[in-house]
């Protein structure tokens, strides 16, 4: 039973280790398509989307796998928010839907960098 107490907590922060890394690398691809791209700033159980006018943090609660996420803008006004939670087979669960990790960080860094106007080749 203590080796089961000892693991659960390693592969959160695993899932989570996974997680942070998809959302970098699709906001790093995303950034190909943009005049800049967008900074990932990270913390031990938060990681932050920052692009032209807005920021979404993401926080996670490895007690619970849940993640919170708020989208605000330069300003601080809530664009958006939502939750989910990541489930240990390394699926998230969201608005009573099962997706793979990476369907959910493509989601969240397109959600995260939508309203951003400055794209390569249009006027800003």
């Amino acid at each position: 039973m203590s080796a089961t107490v000892t693991v659960e907590p390693m592969i959160e922060t695993e899932l989570w280790t996974s997680f942070v890394s998809l959302l970098r690398s699709y906001a790093a691809a995303a950034g190909l398509n943009m005049s800049a791209t967008p900074k990932i700033e990270e913390a031990e159980n938060s990681v932050a989307i920052v692009a032209t006018g807005v920021r979404m943090k993401i926080q996670f609660d490895p007690t619970t796998r849940r993640v919170e996420f708020q989208k605000r803008n330069d300003t601080g006004a809530l664009l958006t928010s939502g939750s989910f939670e990541i489930l240990l087979d390394g699926t998230i669960e969201i608005g009573g839907s099962k997706l793979d990790m990476d369907h959910v960080a493509i989601n969240l860094v397109s959600l995260a960098l939508k309203h951003d106007e400055r794209r390569k080749g249009t006027n800003p």
